[in-house]
């Protein structure tokens, strides 16, 4: 195939292949371009919409009521949007390097002509770099016409001298000489330009020149195909009827003409179909991939014209020649399609149709007139094709450029107009590029007074209109966008639009129109399943989301959004349970949020949560999305089990004022962790400061304040933070909260005003206060419980059947027992609890924390390790391992004890009960500081504790702390009897008279 350049020197076969090499760069860019279509300048972008679903994220039961911690979860759905048309300068700079080398290979080749081709050639040289307007660089002294002027100086000396002075040069030396002028000419211009994009400048104003060049190329190599044909069918080929090589017989005339007229046919239907003048749906092969076959071919071709025609040397001008003149070509149109500046794209689409069809058929008759004979004698045609005996091929060229006037005629000229559409669209690039807005729209409609259905100026305009927030005229423009080309994006755009207008069902309708015209777009699907996932018509959105995961490339969104679909309508789920499950892993943040939201919604999935994989240090420095958003909130409440790090990087999150429009949730989330963590002072806090900075939400917030406390077992707490709250939920967790202190005297009230409309809270009230004897079982057991003063609540108990409420029951009277110091009634009642197989897990742990707290009672130590083997609920945890302390510390093995008493107050900080006893023996054993800081945690939540107040105070003085002791006494004074006040009194001044004598005694 290159046999031709055996002869060669080596510099210029290395020099021919980097040509070549660059030539097939560009046809690979160009089809890269091409298959882009308009995904070249408009994205596909995801708009994100964050839906607040009711959730019960925490919940817990005393085994008689259940408590549900309502909250709200985030679901993402989310939808694809038509992004604004891009205008990409890098893009501009990287055609004009290509152009750049293509100006080298030109310039080097002409410079070997003969001295007329020589000058014809640098006068079209340089009257093309005149159209380049290189006064739009406003290079500082090179003002109007001086810059060009100094360039054409510049290049046609370098030029002349090669061509007059120095013709012997090789071409490796006129490369590089006219490579290095063109490279230091970029450096310097884009050093000296104040021109934010010179490159885009340059190439937008200088498209008329590369339009014409380019038209000049494609006419060029417009037979090519032709002659290829003739090699094809008059190349000697072997004959079927013997093996020997030297008898072969060529295809002849009859195929040649046949090929040909089907090649022909093809043009004639692409310029019939292009004209409106058939709609008929053939199949035709399109016009680009005739450019390609026909550049492609042409690198033999024009070596074979050349060689035939003796013009000039191929080896010195032709081969760089061509080269040059295909890179700048092909690189041209790759460029019209990069930019989806589709005039640009008809225009090349014309000119290709038009210059094959018209030297398609001149180039036929050309053959036929001189070669006919040659044909019929089966002789190699090919060899000859560029001799002709009779008409020179330059005749039929004329013939041919008569042939292309003619249907651009027959056309009015319509391509010309495209060309000059192109043109302005790609000045209205520059301008959107230059941030120059009014400038890039007058542009733009220049380019639609040309050609008003073309769609980059409908699309650019309504991109425009769209960032200036004026909804109607992007409507406009993209309804204009879809009369000739449409694209899913403009139907989305246009939807978009609608939808921004409070147009919805309009937008709805358009969406459907784009997905009956481009029916395999899953991001027009997957909108439209948006816009009835936010109606009633449930079965559309479920089916549009799942026909766009079909189709789509982000199948993430499509697959985010049917579960944000299932997390929205629990009766879906209900309809088929199964759908909950199938959820898969995915590094996608919204995905992540809406599964964590489904789970949150079917509470049915208990396992740990997969970690976010983006949560990390470097997520803390920047906004959260809102994916990540809803998936760090939606995880702080799934998450049972919550570490130290997430706790820290959710604080320096919540911190960042970046998110600062989600802060209140981020705040809940943490104290959501904070809770988890057994921190609960912390998560009281902000609970609370999110009450007093919401107003709107703040009974929502304490609201779970409270159910915590209760969880916690600081009821009066729990009381006070639901009496800031009106509605009838608090009013009725304020009454259990109260009945729970053992006051149901303050509770009265409440339980009747949570009762009117509720039958099972008011059985619960008449039963409370003996309005009537309780019947089922679990009034008996609710009665069992707190109705500590009545001594005969027993029998009650024995005729309890639920073996699960006889056990709750029971352990209640056991505890009752126990604080009566009646630990042989306790036994008896333990006793009779029903077998531990019958019962639920609450009843369970209820149960093994009586049985433990008895076998310390009594001192049986090796009694209460051996039901401390028995598994508990999380909940009971701290008690198991207080009670199994009471049990060591009764036993005397103080290490144990503390062992366990720090377990549990690490679980229970603010258990009045424990943190006593575990700051008790703290204190013994020489640790005040630590039994100090155990009670100062618990105090401010247990002031009606009267046993932990005596040991705070008792603590304080033992500290040298009398001032804090003394104002503690203010506090127990109301959390106990006057009697017990006075006894603890006297201890207290008795200690302190001590202290004071001490003192004194140290001073003297």
């Amino acid at each position: 195939m290159l046999s031709f350049w055996k002869d060669w020197d080596r510099t210029y076969r290395f020099t021919y292949v980097i040509s070549l090499v660059l030539f097939f760069v560009s046809l690979i860019l160009l089809v890269i371009a091409w298959s882009g279509g308009l995904g070249n300048v408009v994205n596909w972008d995801v708009l994100s919409e964050l839906n607040e679903l009711p959730v019960v994220f925490h919940s817990f039961s005393d085994g008689l009521l259940n408590y549900s911690v309502n909250g709200k979860a985030f679901a993402v759905s989310e939808q694809f949007v038509a992004g604004t048309m891009q205008v990409r300068p890098e893009l501009a700079t990287g055609i004009l390097a290509g152009i750049g080398l293509a100006f080298t290979l030109i310039m080097s080749a002409v410079t070997r002509f003969d001295r007329l081709r020589y000058l014809i050639s640098m006068a079209m040289l340089i009257l093309s770099l005149a159209f380049f307007r290189w006064d739009m660089l406003e290079v500082p002294g090179l003002g109007g016409n001086y810059l060009f002027l100094l360039l054409t100086f510049v290049y046609g000396s370098l030029s002349y001298y090669f061509h007059a002075f120095r013709s012997d040069y090789p071409i490796i030396v006129r490369l590089g000489a006219f490579g290095l002028l063109t490279a230091g000419v970029a450096g310097i211009l884009s050093v000296l330009s104040p021109v934010t994009f010179p490159a885009l400048a340059l190439v937008s104003y200088g498209m008329p020149v590369l339009l014409v060049f380019s038209a000049g190329f494609i006419f060029f190599i417009a037979a090519e195909i032709i002659a290829g044909l003739v090699w094809l069918t008059s190349v000697g080929r072997l004959n079927e009827n013997t093996s020997s090589g030297n008898d072969r017989k060529p295809l002849g005339i009859n195929n040649f003409l046949f090929i040909s007229s089907l090649y022909l046919l093809n043009l004639v239907l692409i310029w019939l179909k292009n004209t409106r003048s058939i709609e008929w749906n053939v199949l035709v092969v399109s016009p680009f991939i005739l450019y390609l076959l026909s550049v492609s071919i042409g690198v033999w071709g024009f070596r074979r014209l050349i060689q035939q025609q003796d013009v000039f040397s191929f080896r010195d001008s032709g081969a760089y020649l061509y080269t040059g003149f295909s890179l700048l070509t092909t690189l041209t149109i790759g460029y019209a399609f990069a930019t989806a500046n589709d005039p640009l794209v008809e225009l090349f689409e014309d000119i290709i149709v038009y210059t094959h069809l018209g030297m398609g058929l001149v180039f036929i008759a050309y053959t036929l007139i001189n070669f006919w004979p040659v044909y019929q004698k089966n002789l190699p045609v090919h060899r000859v094709l560029y001799k002709p005996k009779r008409l020179e091929l330059s005749l039929f060229r004329v013939v041919g450029i008569i042939f292309v006037v003619a249907m651009l005629s027959i056309n009015s000229f319509f391509p010309i107009r495209q060309g000059m559409a192109g043109y302005y669209n790609g000045l209205g690039d520059y301008y959107t590029a230059s941030g120059e807005a009014v400038s890039a729209t007058a542009y733009y409609n220049l380019a639609l007074e040309r050609e008003f259905q073309n769609h980059k100026s409908n699309y650019a305009l309504a991109s425009l209109a769209r960032s200036q927030n004026n909804l109607s005229a992007a409507a406009f423009y993209f309804q204009q966008a879809l009369l000739k080309q449409p694209n899913p994006q403009d139907y989305a755009g246009l939807s978009q639009a609608y939808l921004q207008t409070n147009s919805f069902f309009e937008a709805i309708k358009t969406l459907q129109k784009g997905i009956r015209e481009f029916p395999k777009s899953g991001e027009l699907q997957n909108n439209l399943g948006y816009l009835y996932g936010r109606t009633s018509v449930a079965d559309s959105a479920y089916y549009y989301y799942k026909a766009a995961t079909r189709f789509v490339d982000q199948t993430d969104v499509p697959e985010s959004n049917l579960l944000a679909f299932y997390a929205r309508n629990p009766t879906v789920l209900e309809a088929d349970s199964t759908l909950a499950s199938n959820v898969s892993q995915s590094d996608y943040e919204a995905y992540q949020a809406n599964a964590l939201a489904l789970r949150l919604v079917t509470q049915t999935d208990t396992t740990q949560p997969r970690k976010l994989d983006w949560l990390s240090d470097k997520s803390t420095q920047t906004g959260l999305s809102v994916g990540q958003f809803a998936s760090l909130y939606n995880y702080a409440l799934v998450k049972q089990q919550p570490d130290s790090t997430e706790l820290t990087l959710i604080r320096k999150i919540s911190a960042n004022p970046a998110n600062q429009d989600v802060t209140d949730d981020l705040l809940l989330a943490r104290a959501v962790v904070e809770y988890k963590r057994h921190n609960p002072v912390n998560a009281f806090g902000l609970m609370s400061q999110l009450a007093e900075n919401n107003q709107e939400a703040g009974a929502a917030y304490r609201s779970i304040a409270g159910l915590w406390m209760l969880e916690q077992g600081l009821y009066r707490p729990a009381a006070d933070m639901f009496s800031n709250n009106t509605d009838t939920t608090a009013i009725y967790y304020r009454a259990i909260a109260l009945t729970k202190t053992n006051d149901p005297i303050f509770a009265q009230s409440l339980w009747e005003t949570a009762a009117k409309n509720d039958a099972a809270v008011d059985a619960l009230r008449q039963i409370y206060y003996q309005e009537r004897k309780p019947e089922t079982d679990v009034e008996k057991a609710f009665y069992v419980t707190y109705r500590t003063d009545d001594p005969n609540r027993g029998a009650y108990w024995e005729t309890i059947l639920d073996p699960s409420l006889k056990t709750l029951a029971g352990t209640a009277l056991t505890n009752d027992f126990l604080d009566q110091l009646q630990w042989r009634n306790a036994q008896l009642v333990l006793a009779g609890l029903p077998d531990s197989t019958r019962i639920n897990a609450i009843a369970l742990s209820q149960r093994t924390i009586a049985a433990i707290r008895l076998s310390a009672f009594r001192r049986s130590l090796g009694s209460a390790e051996l039901m401390a083997k028995t598994a508990v609920l999380p909940a009971y945890e701290a008690e198991r391992n207080y009670w199994l302390g009471q049990a060591y510390e009764r036993a005397r093995h103080f290490s144990q004890a503390r062992q366990y008493y720090n377990r549990a107050v690490q679980l229970a900080p603010l258990n009045a009960r424990i943190v006593t006893d575990a700051a008790q023996l703290s204190q013994q054993q020489g640790q005040p500081k630590e039994a100090y800081d155990m009670l100062l945690t618990a105090l401010p939540f247990n002031e009606d504790k009267a046993i932990l107040l005596k040991t705070y105070i008792t603590l304080c003085l033992a500290l040298g702390l009398p001032d804090y002791a003394e104002s503690s006494l203010a506090a127990l004074r109301t959390a106990t009897t006057p009697a017990d006040y006075q006894g603890f009194l006297a201890t207290y001044q008795e200690k302190l008279a001590s202290i004071e004598k001490s003192k004194k005694k140290f001073l003297q």
